[in-house]
C-alpha cells in the first residue's frame, strides 16, 4: 500500500449497503466531527431512567497525500467531503425492460464466468445461490439517475485460500462510455488495456472502532460502456466478526475477474443457458448440524433416482442447494411443467422424532393429517387441505389452492419434507410425495 499524507476518506469497498426484501435500499456515510445537541434542566421534579449510551463508532481511513500523482493519471482531482444520506424504494427484477442487457440467463452466464476465472486453490464457502457468487435482480428505484445509484447486479460470496479468508463481491452495470475522473484516495494506478478498457487499482485499509479490515479492488470501463467493480477483502466467515489478516486475491486475480468478457452488458448469452436457480428454503423444530458439499453431492445422487411418471418439473429433484435460512437445510423447489403446480423439498439432520400423542391438529381446520410409525421407527406424517389466495394487496382475484404436505422423520434425526401446491387437480399426489420422501440413501450421517 502506498504511504499517503493524513486525510480521512471513505472508500467504496468498505460503505455497508442494506437492501431489504421490500425493496427498501439505505446507505449513508457521515464525515466530521457531529456536534452535540444543546440540553435543558427539566422544570419538573420527574426522574427519568438514564438513556444506554451509544456505542461508539470511530472510523479511520488509509490517509491521502492529494497532491502526489498517480500512475496512469494525467490530472489527480481532490475527493469532495460531505455529509450524505440517500433513500430508495424499488423493484428488482432479471427482466426489466429498462435494463435490456439484463436479464436470468445472462445472469447465470456472468455467475459461471466469475466461478471460472477464480483460481483453482481458492474456496468458495458452500452457501445458498445468493451468497454464493449468484449475481442478483437489479433494482429498479423508478428514476432516471446516473449510475452508480441505479442499474447494477451483484453478486457476493466468501472465499478462503490457505490461512487466508474473506469475501469478494462483484458489480456490473450499464453507464455512459467516459471514464471517471482520477480521485485521490480512490486508486493507486490507472492503466489502460490494448482493447481501451480502463482499468484501476485500489490497495487500502480502513479501522473501525480500532479493527482494521484491509481490502482490494478493480474497477474496468470498457469500450462498450459496462462499468465492472470487483473488490475483496479480509473479512473471515465465521459466526462472530473476524478478520484474518490477509486477502484471499490477489490485484491481477481481481483484475482478471473484471476484464472478464462474459461480463460486458454487449456479451450474447449462449443459448440454452438457464435462468438462476431460485432461493429455497426449510422449517427446522431446532437446527441441526451443517450441511455440506459431500452431503449435497450424496443426497442428489439418491434423487437422481427417482421415477416421476408422466409428471416433468422445469427443475429436477436432485437439485438440491443450501437453504436460504442457513447451511442446516439442503433444499430445492420446482414448477410442474404444463401446470400451475408447485414443489418445495427440504432436508435436515438434528430433528426430534415426533410422537403421535404430542401432535395436535387444529380442530377447526379443515386439514386432514395421518401419522404412522415403520418398523424401523420412522415416522411418516401427512397433510392435505386447501387454502385461499389473493391478488396482491388483497384487491386481486380470490384462488383456491390445494396442498399436500409430507414429512418423513428418521430415527437417526433426518427429517424430508417435500410439499405440492396446485391451482387445480394435483399431479403431485400423497402417495408420489411419500414414495420420493421415503427414497433410499435420504439421509444425513
Amino acid at each position: 500500500m502506498s504511504e499517503r499524507s493524513a486525510r480521512v476518506r471513505w472508500t467504496d469497498g468498505l460503505v455497508v449497503v442494506g437492501i431489504v426484501a421490500v425493496g427498501i435500499l439505505v446507505a449513508g456515510a457521515l464525515q466530521g466531527p457531529v456536534e452535540p445537541e444543546s440540553t435543558m434542566a427539566a422544570t419538573t421534579p420527574t426522574v427519568e431512567p438514564e438513556a444506554l449510551a451509544p456505542e461508539e463508532y470511530v472510523r479511520v481511513s488509509e490517509p491521502v497525500d492529494t497532491s502526489a500523482p498517480i500512475p496512469g493519471c494525467d490530472t489527480v482531482v481532490e475527493a469532495e467531503e460531505e455529509r450524505f444520506s440517500m433513500s430508495f424504494v424499488g423493484e428488482r427484477s432479471y427482466d426489466n425492460p429498462r435494463f435490456p442487457w439484463f436479464n436470468g440467463p445472462k445472469a447465470t452466464a456472468m455467475s459461471d464466468a466469475v466461478a471460472s476465472v477464480l483460481p483453482d486453490d481458492v474456496e468458495l464457502a458452500f452457501a445458498a445461490p445468493q451468497q454464493s457468487l449468484q449475481f442478483g435482480p437489479i433494482f429498479d428505484f423508478g428514476d432516471d439517475d446516473e449510475p452508480p445509484y441505479s442499474g447494477s447486479t451483484d453478486a457476493w460470496g466468501a472465499v478462503s485460500r490457505d490461512d487466508a479468508s474473506g469475501s469478494v463481491q462483484v458489480s456490473v452495470q450499464q453507464a455512459p462510455q467516459t471514464v471517471p475522473d482520477c480521485v485521490a484516495g480512490s486508486l493507486d494506478e490507472r492503466k489502460t488495456l490494448p482493447d481501451g478498457t480502463v482499468v484501476d487499482l485500489l490497495d487500502t485499509w480502513a479501522e473501525i472502532n480500532g479493527v482494521r479490515t484491509i481490502s482490494r479492488s478493480v474497477r474496468a470501463y470498457t469500450s462498450d460502456g459496462t462499468w465492472i467493480h470487483v473488490s475483496a477483502d479480509d473479512r473471515a466467515n465465521t459466526p462472530e466478526p473476524s478478520n484474518s489478516g490477509e486477502i484471499p486475491l490477489t490485484l491481477p486475480e481481481l483484475e482478471l475477474i473484471a476484464t472478464e468478457p462474459a461480463l460486458r452488458v454487449s456479451t450474447p448469452v449462449p443459448p440454452g443457458t438457464p435462468p438462476p436457480s431460485g432461493g429455497c428454503s426449510g422449517y427446522t423444530e431446532n437446527g441441526g448440524p451443517d450441511l455440506t458439499r459431500e452431503d449435497q453431492q450424496r443426497l442428489n445422487s439418491a434423487l437422481a433416482s427417482v421415477d416421476l411418471g408422466a409428471v416433468g418439473l422445469d427443475r429436477k429433484l436432485d437439485t438440491l442447494q443450501p437453504s436460504d435460512m442457513g447451511s442446516d437445510t439442503l433444499c430445492m423447489a420446482s414448477n410442474v411443467v404444463g401446470a400451475d403446480e408447485t414443489l418445495q423439498l427440504s432436508i435436515a439432520g438434528g430433528q426430534n422424532v415426533p410422537v403421535e400423542d404430542e401432535v395436535r391438529p387444529d380442530p377447526y381446520s379443515g386439514t386432514q393429517n395421518t401419522f404412522r410409525s415403520l418398523a424401523d421407527g420412522t415416522v411418516v406424517q401427512t397433510s392435505a387441505g386447501y387454502y385461499g389466495v389473493t391478488g396482491e394487496g388483497g384487491d386481486g382475484d380470490y384462488q383456491q389452492r390445494s396442498s399436500n404436505t409430507v414429512t418423513v422423520t428418521r430415527p437417526g434425526g433426518t427429517r424430508v419434507q417435500i410439499s405440492a401446491s396446485s391451482a387445480g387437480s394435483p399431479l403431485l399426489s400423497l402417495e408420489l410425495l411419500e414414495s420420493i420422501a421415503l427414497t433410499p440413501g435420504l439421509e444425513v450421517s
